[in-house]
This record gives structure tokens, C-alpha cells and sequence, in this order.
């Protein structure tokens, strides 16, 4: 079957971006924006305060067909060092978020009937640990096989669930110690020999959106310059 252009169509969708305000959660809505999507931004909020945030957005677009979740919050320390605060943040921002989100979203679309798409990120560190990162890799972890579980209980919904997991990210310049050879590895391993960008993720994020994505449900998709393939 030839490649159809209106797979990557989302004219006609409602969509929500969660964390609209991050490089990532730009990248996607413009793309969405782009691709025809009637897009309402959501700015990341505290964690108990996101399910009435995209409640409000869904409430605003009249239904939800398309999710995107771009929640990201990074933590850099000795595991023996990591204050019970601290485990607790970054699993609400990096985990909870997206799942409080997904659920909001799920509620509806399932209550609509029509199915739709959920795209949520994460990053490569939930596969792959480095040293110091343990609440953000375990955090991420969690967040990929929420992905991989939830995915099958929607699929009789007609309901994709996937994740796009970055990898070193123009914007991420808080996360790498120049003096650090493990934090090198992060550039120096990429084989496009690049940091990605918000653009990279746009047209990955509209085709996990739109009915190109088909078959597909219950993946994460590194995105990240070939760099899990040395890590």
C-alpha cells in the first residue's frame, strides 16, 4: 500500500500538550500545530495539579484525540546523597505527570468511542542508567513500562500508546559535566555527532499522532542520534 500524506493529517484533531512550555513540548505542538491539529498548550504545573489542568484543556476543545505529554524535571546526585524530597519530586514530575495526564485523557477518549493517540517522553535513562542519575533513571523507567502496560489494556479502544525517549538534547546543558567522562559519553557516543533538537521530535511525535501509526502501539522510540547503541 502506498504511503498516504493524510496519515500524517491532523486536521480535525483535538489534541492537548502537556509541558507545552519545555523545548520538547514547543517542538510538538508546533508540529501538531502544523500538521493541521487544533492544539491547546498546557504549561507544566505542579504534579497535583495536572489532572485539572488537562481536564480543562479537553473541556475547552470540546473532547481530547491526541495527548502529548513532554514532562521532564532532572536530578543529578549520589544515590546516598538523594533526600526523600528529593526521590519524591522527581518521580512526580517525571513519572506521575504523565501518568496523571494519560488518565485524564484515557477517560474521555474512551468515553468518546473514536479512539485516539497518546505520545508521551521520556528519555533514554530509563533503559540505560549512568551514575548519579538513579531517581531520574528509575523515575523514567517506571514512565516506559506505564507505557508498555497501559498500551495493551486501551488497545481494544483503539487507543496507540507510545513514547519517544530522547537522548542529549540541545536544551540540556544543566546535565553534562564537561570533566566528566561517564557525562561525555552522552556526546561523544552519538553517531550523528549532534545534539538533538526540538525539530527532531516534532514529525516523530505527528506520526505516533495520526493513522500512519496503525499497527504500532505499546514502543518506545529512542530518539537520540544512534547513542543507546554505544551507551
Amino acid at each position: 500500500m502506498a504511503t498516504q500524506v493524510e496519515h500524517f493529517d491532523l486536521g480535525g484533531k483535538r489534541c492537548v500538550v502537556y509541558a507545552a512550555d519545555s523545548d520538547a513540548g514547543i517542538g510538538i505542538a508546533e508540529a501538531f500545530e502544523e500538521a493541521g491539529g487544533e492544539v491547546v498548550r498546557v504549561d507544566a504545573g505542579p504534579a497535583a495539579s495536572v489532572a485539572e489542568l488537562v481536564t480543562e484543556a479537553i473541556g475547552s476543545l470540546g473532547g481530547i484525540d491526541v495527548l502529548a505529554c513532554a514532562a521532564d524535571k532532572f536530578l543529578a546526585k549520589p544515590f546516598e546523597s538523594v533526600e526523600p524530597g528529593e526521590l519524591s519530586e522527581g518521580l512526580m514530575a517525571n513519572f506521575y505527570a504523565a501518568f496523571s495526564a494519560t488518565q485524564c485523557a484515557m477517560v474521555r477518549m474512551v468515553e468518546q468511542g473514536r479512539g485516539g493517540n497518546v505520545v508521551l517522553l521520556t528519555h533514554v535513562l530509563g533503559e540505560r542508567g549512568l551514575p548519579n542519575t538513579t531517581v531520574y533513571s528509575a523515575a523514567h523507567g517506571a514512565l516506559q513500562n506505564f507505557i508498555r502496560s497501559l498500551a495493551q489494556e486501551v488497545a481494544p479502544s483503539a487507543i496507540s500508546v507510545n513514547g519517544i525517549a530522547l537522548g542529549w538534547m540541545d536544551w540540556m546543558t544543566d546535565r553534562l559535566d564537561e570533566k566528566d567522562p561517564e557525562a561525555q559519553r552522552a556526546i561523544r557516543f552519538t553517531m550523528s555527532k549532534r545534539a538533538g533538537t526540538a525539530q527532531d521530535i516534532g514529525p516523530m511525535a505527528v506520526w505516533l499522532a495520526g493513522s500512519g501509526v496503525g499497527f504500532v502501539t505499546g514502543q518506545i522510540f529512542p530518539l537520540d542520534g544512534g547513542l543507546t547503541q554505544h551507551l
